[in-house]
């Protein structure tokens, strides 16, 4: 399942459609709350975080891994 980097906003359907894809009934996500944008999908936390590490620059203590 591919990640995908979300800078405004999601829709519920959305969300629902990646969850189907992988755990069924939730989706593993990590938020960068200083930039306020976050990484959903994936099969674990870390992958996420370090896409947004890699890719927007976002820094480790900022981050926090979520199910949705």
């Amino acid at each position: 399942m591919e990640i995908k980097i979300i800078k405004d906003s999601i829709s519920k359907q959305e969300l629902m459609k990646i969850a189907k894809e992988k755990f069924g009934d939730f989706v593993k996500a990590v938020v960068d709350v200083k930039q306020g944008i976050m990484a959903v999908g994936g099969e674990l936390h870390a992958d996420a975080e370090v896409l947004l590490v890699e890719q927007c620059d976002s820094k480790r203590e900022y981050t926090w891994g979520i199910n949705l």
